[in-house]
C-alpha cells in the first residue's frame, strides 16, 4: 500500500469572494480578483508607522462575512461571554462541507476509521487574549501603575487590580482550551465520530502540504480508511501584519502580480480549504466522484528543480507528461523567477513538437493566504483536472523575461485553454509548487481520475 494513489473525493473552501469551490472556480476562470482595501481596523492608521520600517500592505484577500459561521448540530459548548475562537467554527464548517461534498454525513451514526490533519497556527484571538489579560497583561499593568504611584498603598492597588479583573469577561477552562490550536482538530474528529489521530500542524506556507502528506501517510499505512486534510489562515490583524512584515516583502499596491517583472511584493489573504481523502481503490469501489489523484509529494530545502524531479520520479511520471503547474507566484519577482528557472531547467529549450507546460498562480485572485496558500493551490489544480481545463491566472502585463522568451518551454496561462493531452493513453497530470520564506519548498504531482477503460 506504500505507493498507492490517494483520491481526493470531497472538497470545501472559503476564500475572498469565494464561499465555496464553485465560486472559487468562477473567480479563477473569470480572472477576477477578490483583493480589496484592508478594513480600517487592520490598516495602519493615518500617520501610523510600521514597526520594522518596511512596506505594510494596503490591500488583502479578506473573507468579510464569509468568516462568520456556526455549524449546525455541534456538540461542544459555546463560550460567547469568555471570548470565542471563531476559527473553531470556521474550520468545523469547512470540514462538514467537505464531507457533504464527498457524499458523507458529518455526524456518522457509527464510528469511522478516520483521521484529521489540520495546517493551522492560533492567532491573537479573543479567547487567548482574554486569558492573557487575566494573567500577564494584568501583572504588567499593575507594574506600570506602581512605577508611577510609588507611594500608593498595596490595599489601594489591590482595589485597582480587582476593578480591572471585574471589567474583563469571566474566563473558564473551556474558553482557554478553545483558543489552543490542537483543540480544533480534536473537536472535528469528535464531531465526525473519527477514531484515528487528530493533529494540528504548523509548517508556515507549507502547512497545507504538511497536512496533506500526514493524511496520505495515514491512508497508505492502513491507520485510516478516510482522512480529512485542511489548512486555515485566520483573518488578518494589525499585530500579525506588523510582525510578519519584517520578513515578508509586502506590496503597497492593490493587485498581486504573479510572475510579473514589475511585481513589488505579495499581498496577504485569508481563508481555508479541506479535502476528503481515500485510497484510490476504496474510492473506485464506492463509486466516489474523484477530483484528482495525489500521486506523490516531495518536501525539503532543495531547489525547485530537484523537488519537482523527485516528485515526478516518485509518481512514476515522465517529467514532460506534466502539462500544468500551479506555481507559488507570490508576486516577489526574484522568488517567482527562481521558480520559473527551476521548471525551465527540467523542460529545456523548446523545439517544434516538444511538449509545453503552462504555469499560473491563484494568489492573484485571493492573495497569499499564508498557511492556507498551498491548500488553495491544490484545490485549484484538483478542480482543473476534474474539469479538464488549463485555468488562467490574472494576466501579467509584463511577464518575467524567462516567460516572454519564445524559446521557453514554459508559458504563462494568462487565458484558459482546453486541456488536450495529445496522447489518449497519457492521463492529465499537474504539479503544485510551493515556497516558504524559510527556504523550504514542496512539489506535488496530481493526476486525473482514470477512465473506465483505463481501469480495465
Amino acid at each position: 500500500m506504500e505507493k498507492c494513489s490517494i483520491a481526493i473525493v470531497g472538497v470545501s473552501c472559503r476564500f475572498a469572494q469565494a464561499p465555496d469551490p464553485g465560486a472559487f472556480w468562477r473567480l479563477v476562470m473569470h480572472r477576477e480578483s477578490g483583493i480589496t482595501a484592508l478594513d480600517p481596523g487592520i490598516a495602519l492608521p493615518p500617520g501610523g508607522k510600521n514597526l520594522f520600517n518596511r512596506p505594510y500592505p494596503t490591500h488583502g484577500g479578506q473573507l468579510g462575512d464569509l468568516y462568520a459561521c456556526v455549524p449546525r448540530d455541534i456538540t461542544f459548548p459555546r463560550q460567547i461571554n469568555a471570548g470565542e475562537n471563531q476559527d473553531l467554527y470556521f474550520a468545523v464548517q469547512l470540514a462538514f462541507d467537505a464531507l457533504v461534498d464527498a457524499g458523507l454525513h458529518p455526524h456518522a451514526a457509527d464510528s469511522v476509521r478516520g483521521t484529521v490533519r489540520l495546517g493551522y497556527a492560533p492567532p491573537f484571538g479573543a479567547s487567548t487574549m482574554n486569558w492573557l489579560q487575566h494573567t500577564l497583561f494584568i501583572d504588567q499593568t499593575m507594574d506600570i501603575i506602581r512605577r508611577f504611584f510609588r507611594s500608593a498603598p498595596e490595599e489601594a492597588l489591590g482595589v485597582v487590580r480587582s476593578a480591572l479583573v471585574d471589567s474583563l469577561p469571566a474566563p473558564d477552562e473551556t474558553s482557554f482550551l478553545a483558543g489552543l490550536g490542537h483543540r480544533i482538530a480534536g473537536w472535528i474528529a469528535k464531531e465526525c465520530s473519527f477514531t484515528g489521530g487528530a493533529t494540528t500542524l504548523d509548517a508556515g506556507s507549507l502547512s497545507g502540504i504538511a497536512s496533506l502528506r500526514a493524511a496520505i501517510d495515514d491512508l497508505r499505512s492502513g491507520r485510516a480508511d478516510l482522512s480529512l486534510a485542511g489548512a486555515l489562515s485566520s483573518p488578518l490583524s494589525r499585530p500579525l501584519l506588523q510582525g510578519i512584515s519584517g520578513e515578508i516583502p509586502f506590496s503597497t499596491g492593490s493587485e498581486l502580480a504573479p510572475f510579473n517583472r514589475d511585481g513589488t511584493g505579495t499581498i496577504p489573504g485569508e481563508g481555508g480549504a479541506f479535502f476528503v481523502l481515500k485510497r484510490e481503490a476504496d474510492a473506485l469501489k464506492a463509486h466516489d466522484r474523484v477530483y484528482a489523484l495525489v500521486r506523490a509529494v516531495a518536501c525539503g530545502a532543495q531547489s525547485t528543480e530537484v523537488l519537482l524531479r523527485t516528485a515526478a520520479e516518485r509518481a512514476d511520471a515522465p517529467i514532460k507528461s506534466i502539462q500544468l503547474i500551479e506555481g507559488d507566484g507570490c508576486g516577489i519577482p526574484e522568488l517567482d523567477a527562481e521558480q520559473i528557472a527551476g521548471v525551465q531547467a527540467l523542460w529545456g529549450e523548446h523545439h517544434v513538437g516538444d511538449p509545453l507546460v503552462g504555469i499560473g498562480s491563484v494568489k492573484g485572485n485571493i492573495g497569499h493566504c499564508l498557511r492556507a496558500a498551498a491548500a488553495a493551490s491544490i484545490l485549484k489544480t484538483a478542480l482543473a483536472l476534474r474539469r479538464k481545463v488549463l485555468p488562467p491566472q490574472i494576466p501579467a502585463e509584463r511577464p518575467l523575461d524567462a516567460l516572454a522568451n519564445l524559446s521557453s518551454s514554459v508559458y504563462l496561462l494568462n487565458e484558459a485553454r482546453p486541456w488536450i493531452t495529445g496522447d489518449p493513453k497519457s492521463p492529465r497530470r499537474a504539479a503544485v509548487l510551493v515556497n516558504d520564506l524559510c527556504g523550504r519548498r514542496a512539489a506535488i504531482v496530481l493526476e486525473e481520475e482514470p477512465t473506465t477503460e483505463d481501469r480495465k
